[in-house]
């Protein structure tokens, strides 16, 4: 019994008993696992039950009642455009003509089982979630045609995430047991969105092939193409990516092989042919709004930075809050529409974007001269367009400025000859220029004065980081080349967006913020929002304030007197730009820029086209009618230094302004001129008959003191009357030449100053002044009275004139011709008057 009881008491003692858990290890066992895994299960599925049931939906047969379409707002946050439900029409599948090539063929690509499982196909599911986990992100999404129905149409959730999938499970399930397989298909092929700003599969029909699904029939490779649009419309658009539609239609011929809708003979016969697409049907069938170049750029950028598709765009009924402004637009618009303008040249196209410098918004967008809609081109983003001269403040002149502290004065020298390896670039004008300004080289787009500059002060690497921190992707090959970084000769070119975005830089004091369309976008609900400014690039530091105020300066100089006159807004407000023009007229550019906006405008011969292009005609002339339009109603506004100081101009030799005036207490005359500048000295000279010059002195100062003059004697000469009138007189003449200390260069010699001096006359012999006293004696000469006037003038108050007011008019003492010195810029309060004088 003994023994029995330690067994049972003491199991670690014993050979065959158990270990007993010490401690909180004693807790964990198979039934508390089990009871964590069956409350994890009940909660989980708990909350998705509860997620499902809450699910918003919309019953099937009010589809026809819902607008899908987003909504577009302004830069003022006024709704202005819709986005996706302009273009659509439905159509009941049991009157489609082709209904059972239509429907086994969209099945084939995006649903293949639809007809076997009850909303949700779970193998699909689960293949997505494995790729999923496996990628670490949403790569497929599993979903099923009733499910993409729910998703695009009926619920309003938009988030992606699993919340919104279980919800789209959910709607699914409810949806399969309410309505049947065809009613779900034909709200499925009625919804979706088939690119081109068309929903609904009667509408694709017709701007694609232009067939009316209830009168025509679809054939396959036409059925296949409809097939392959709903995955990515953007980049598989007929109209656009014709390559790339066929390499997606073609796929989708496959998959109708594999599935028996067609056999595999038919698919190679098929593969052979053409798209079949015309734009003629396009511009028939859909709606010419307003805004559609906007909108077709806006829902491009939704994707790039917010990865909402087109299709979800125009579908999901959100808002999307923009920089538009509708006046700008429209004025883009009426501009491009405008013949006239082009001088109804058909040979040329082109395109233009409006950017508020402040902010990058894009204000405005010209899809282009043939635009219609998205199945067009959108000319002002093509980037396959070289910029010509308008690259040249970015690459050349900015840096010229930032790193070596150049200005509009400095000189760049424009040398016959001149070459960099075998390249020789020449000037438009076919001539050279010598040594010119900085701003003068920009006015009148110098290539030689660009590329010497280029190659002897900026550099290569200098060029292209400035390009590429103003936004210009450059490929490896123009970084090393001369010709593309100094006049614009890039191997794929830039487009407007991009060049309004650099030029926002010098209009907004050297800071650029990256160009977009798009403030934020939101849910219908408002539960979610994506924002813009979390995506991009904002207020980057690619200028100093100087370099910036300084290209502003020679830019607005191009404008009033260079290369781009024609941009110059009636107005009369300040405006700065660039011209550009392209080797054989291919394309040319103006790209300029107002305090409120910044605009580039290119236009380009199409292929074969031949029409004589300047940057300074078409592309500035759009730009002045368009910018005219867009500020109408707007105060006229002036560019203003943001606080730096202003370049000063050089140094230039050139004559001084002269004057005198004779000092009576003295006996001497006294000259005054402009001293303008450090680096000067002055030579006067004196001559007695205008002709003779002599040498009497020199000085640095601005002024001089001629006291070796002679005033004749009362008496002289053998006339008799000379004694009493004083009638002998003599005449001194004076010039300075300002000298040049540095160059040891004499500027032109100033105006004269003649003076003619008489001896005072007599007065009658009086008691106790015998001789007149003419030196101030008693009875004597004392400067103010009529007598004793040295200048012979008539009242004694100042010379040469008979009122005593000014010097120089009617008696001709002296013979000058500046006679008041009013307009006189070095003397502001009018200088000295008593005897100025210029010849």
């Amino acid at each position: 019994m003994e023994k029995n009881r330690s067994v049972r008491g003491t199991p670690t003692e014993a050979g065959g008993g158990r270990f007993r858990k010490q401690g909180w290890r004693r807790y964990f066992s198979r039934k508390w696992f089990l009871l964590v895994l069956l409350t994890s299960f009940l909660l989980v599925a708990g909350g998705c039950s509860v997620i499902m049931v809450s699910a918003k939906a919309m019953p099937l047969d009010r589809l026809n009642q819902i607008d899908v379409a987003s909504t577009v707002y302004d830069a003022k946050g006024n709704a202005v455009a819709k986005l996706g439900s302009t273009n659509k029409e439905y159509v009941e599948m049991k009157d489609v003509k082709s209904r059972e090539l239509i429907e086994k063929t969209f099945i084939a690509v995006e649903d293949r089982r639809f007809y076997e499982h009850h909303g949700v196909d779970f193998r699909s599911l689960i293949r997505a979630a494995v790729v999923n986990l496996r990628e670490g992100r949403k790569a497929q999404g599993g979903g099923t045609i009733t499910m993409q129905v729910a998703r695009n149409v009926i619920l309003e959730n938009k988030n992606k995430t699993y919340v919104r999938k279980l919800e789209e499970v959910a709607v699914a399930w409810n949806l399969e047991r309410k309505y049947s397989k065809e009613e779900i298909l034909e709200a499925y092929l009625n919804f979706i969105y088939f690119g081109n700003d068309v929903q609904g599969i009667q509408m694709a029909s017709k701007i694609y092939f232009g067939k009316d699904l209830t009168q025509e029939r679809l054939e396959p490779q036409e059925a296949a193409l409809l097939a392959a649009l709903p995955k990515a419309p953007s980049a598989y658009n007929p109209y656009l990516h014709q390559e790339k539609a066929k390499e997606r239609r073609d796929l989708v011929l496959g998959l109708m092989a594999d599935q028996g809708v067609i056999s595999h003979a038919e698919e190679k016969k098929y593969r052979g042919m053409e798209l079949g697409v015309d734009r003629k049907y396009l511009r028939k069938y859909t709606k010419q709004e307003r805004y559609t170049p906007y909108k077709h750029y806006l829902m491009e950028e939704a994707e790039e930075l917010f990865g909402i598709s087109e299709a979800e765009l125009a579908t999901g009924g959100y808002k999307v809050y923009t920089h538009m402004v509708p006046q700008a637009q429209r004025a883009m618009e009426k501009a491009f529409d405008n013949d006239a303008l082009f001088q109804n040249q058909k040979e040329l196209d082109g395109g233009a974007t409006m950017v508020n410098p402040r902010t990058g918004g894009l204000v405005a967008i010209a899809g282009g001269r043939e635009y219609k809609g998205q199945g067009y081109m959108l000319r002002s983003k093509e980037e396959d367009r070289q910029p010509g001269s308008a690259i040249k403040p970015i690459t050349v002149y900015a840096p010229a400025v930032q790193e070596k502290g150049y200005d509009e004065y400095t000189p760049v020298p424009d040398p016959p000859g001149f070459h960099i390896d075998d390249w020789k670039p020449k000037n438009y004008q076919d001539r050279y220029f010598g040594r010119v300004p900085l701003k003068e080289v920009l006015a009148k787009s110098l290539n030689v004065a660009t590329a010497w500059l280029l190659k002897n002060e900026v550099g290569l690497d200098t060029a292209a980081d400035y390009a590429t921190r103003m936004g210009l992707e450059l490929k490896e090959k123009d970084r090393s080349s001369y010709a593309a970084l100094a006049l614009g000769g890039l191997t794929e070119g830039v487009n407007t967006v991009e060049m309004a975005q650099a030029y926002s830089a010098f209009a907004n004091h050297g800071k650029m913020t990256e160009a977009h369309a798009i403030k934020k976008i939101t849910t219908a609900s408002g539960d979610r929002e994506w924002l813009a400014e979390e995506s991009i690039e904002k207020d980057q530091r690619v200028l100093t304030k100087k370099t910036a105020w300084y290209l502003t300066r020679m830019m607005h100089y191009n404008v009033r007197q260079g290369t781009a006159a024609n941009a110059a807004l009636p107005d009369g407000r300040d405006v700065a730009g660039k011209t550009g023009t392209t080797q054989d007229s291919k394309e040319a550019w103006f790209v300029g820029y107002t305090k409120e906006y910044v605009m580039s405008a290119m236009v380009f011969n199409q292929k074969d086209g031949s029409v004589k292009l300047s940057g300074g005609e078409y592309p500035a002339k759009i730009f002045r009618a368009v910018m005219s339009e867009a500020l109408r109603g707007t105060p006229v506004s002036r560019f203003a230094n943001p606080g730096v100081p202003e370049p000063e101009p050089p140094f230039q030799l050139k004559p001084v302004k002269l004057s005198g005036s004779y000092d009576r207490q003295e006996q001497a005359v006294r000259l005054k001129w402009n001293d303008y500048a450090d680096r000067l000295k002055y030579r006067v000279e004196r001559s007695e008959n205008g002709e003779n010059w002599q040498v009497i002195g020199e000085t640095r100062e601005g002024s001089f003191t001629d006291g070796s003059i002679q005033l004749p004697r009362p008496g002289e000469g053998d006339d008799p009357l000379d004694r009493i009138f004083g009638g002998k007189k003599k005449t001194y003449t004076y010039r300075v030449i300002a000298i040049d200390t540095e160059e040891n260069e004499e500027a032109e010699p100033s105006n004269t100053v003649t003076l003619e001096l008489r001896p005072p006359k007599q007065k009658p012999e009086e008691p106790g002044n015998p001789e007149g006293g003419d030196e101030g004696g008693p009875g004597g000469d004392d400067g103010g009275d009529q007598l004793g006037d040295p200048l012979g003038d008539q009242t004694g108050d100042r010379p040469g004139d008979q009122t005593g007011d000014r010097p120089g008019d009617q008696t001709g003492d002296q013979t000058g011709n500046d006679q008041s010195g009013d307009d006189d810029p070095f003397f502001p309060d009018g200088g000295d008057r008593e005897a100025g004088g210029g010849n």
